[in-house]
């Protein structure tokens, strides 16, 4: 998803696809889902079966997505008439896509962040916070170092979905909500209003490493953080 501040679902009626890797890591189970929901720059590889023949629809999720033009025809070889659309039903969980009966290695820290929205606080509109505060007020955000692994608890305390992005470094997401999970490796991580996850990361890249919300809006009103190492 290349769009700087809008998350997608994709559907292909009458088809599904075969999840293969996110974020460009092979996911541990290969699930089959209706829909796709990429939130900003994420990336998905996917894999879909034509096996349903007549002329269809692929597109978002979203009506009003659709008739602004995100959506195009597929149509299978000597078959006619107008595309057909139907609406995906299911929700979106990454924990599908884990090991649900496999722990996570245990991290060495914990660290808690939330994330709140502060109306009309910077320029008459919004100002965004990570743990009451904003950028550059964030740097640091936290201290690192070299080797060890830690878990970030996001709290998602608003009203708005974020795509999370950590940069420099890959993280496993460990639990979504109360369902825990591992083996999913991510680096963006779209997350729900009002919703919590947990994802770990090794701190192995040092430098300075800046973690924020994709969608651009919201990194310019003050989601973001640097983490340094020690």
């Amino acid at each position: 998803n290349a769009s700087g501040n809008m998350g997608i679902s994709l559907a292909l009626p009458g088809h599904r696809f075969k999840v293969l890797a996110m974020d460009g890591n092979p996911v541990p189970t290969s699930a089959t889902v209706d829909f796709l929901k990429l939130d900003v720059a994420e990336r998905a590889d996917v894999i879909v079966e034509m096996n349903n023949p007549g002329v269809w629809v692929f597109g978002s999720t979203e009506d009003e997505d659709r008739n602004m033009g995100m959506g195009v025809v597929v149509e299978y070889a000597g078959r006619g008439g107008e595309p057909t659309w139907a609406p995906a039903t299911s929700k979106w969980d990454y924990t599908a896509f884990g090991r649900p009966d496999v722990a996570a290695a245990a991290p060495d820290e914990t660290i808690g962040l939330k994330f709140q929205k502060i109306p009309g606080g910077r320029g008459g509109y919004n100002r965004w916070t990570i743990n009451g505060k904003s950028w550059p007020d964030t740097n640091p955000l936290f201290t690192v170092v070299r080797g060890k692994r830690y878990r970030l608890v996001l709290n998602n305390d608003s009203g708005d979905e974020h795509p999370v992005h950590l940069h420099r470094h890959s993280f496993e997401i460990t639990k979504v909500g109360d369902k825990p999970t591992s083996g999913v490796i991510k680096d963006t991580i779209s997350l729900p209003r009002y919703s919590m996850a947990e994802v770990d990361f090794v701190a192995d890249d040092p430098g300075p490493t800046l973690f924020h919300c994709h969608h651009q809006d919201h990194m310019d009103e003050g989601f973001a953080g640097l983490i340094t190492y020690a």
